[in-house]
């Protein structure tokens, strides 16, 4: 099903209304499954969930923890005039708690890298899902709240000294295979 994917995904977003993410085209080694728009503070970032050709990657998918808790992550990427993806990124993780789909964690991943991010549930803001649909690998999500910033992400995450509250909204589709 994953060689699919691609070709499902195309199908599915020629069905959405046109959204300008850039002037560039996505480099050849990717192929775009989704879309997601973040609005940090007042201001809104378009991003691409891509699909990685190369590495037969998709930066959306649905997976089971331990045979028990059905998980969804998302990842979106900005792109560049370059048809490469840069930062921002932004991944969103959703999972099955108690039969309800539930923000599990989101994480802005910005000019301060990947051990100060922004990030909302386990270790940052309080924030919450929204709205969820998922039919026929037709994923509709929407995440509201607030990023904190946090330091030494990758060993102990902590909010990070002085850090406050900033609102975002996180809304995205991306179609995505279903669980084998």
């Amino acid at each position: 099903m994953t060689r699919h994917l691609p070709t499902l995904a195309a199908a599915a977003l020629a069905l959405l209304p046109a959204a300008p993410l850039a002037a560039a085209e996505l480099d050849a080694r990717y192929e775009e499954m989704g879309r997601m728009q973040v609005t940090l503070d007042g201001e809104t970032t378009e991003l691409i969930i891509p699909y990685d050709r190369e590495s037969d990657r998709p930066y959306a998918e649905q997976t089971r923890i331990m045979d028990s808790y059905l998980t969804i992550n998302s990842v979106g990427r900005k792109l560049a005039e370059t048809g490469m993806l840069i930062r921002p990124m932004v991944q969103v993780t959703l999972q099955r708690q108690d039969g309800e789909m539930r923000l599990l964690s989101a994480e802005m991943f910005d000019n301060q890298g990947f051990d100060a991010p922004l990030a909302m549930g386990m270790d940052g803001g309080e924030g919450e899902l929204v709205s969820f649909s998922l039919e026929e690998g037709h994923l509709e999500a929407r995440v509201e709240g607030e990023f904190l910033r946090l330091e030494s992400y990758m060993k102990e995450p902590q909010v990070a000294e002085g850090a406050t509250p900033v609102p975002v909204t996180i809304d995205w589709t991306a179609e995505i295979a279903p669980l084998d």
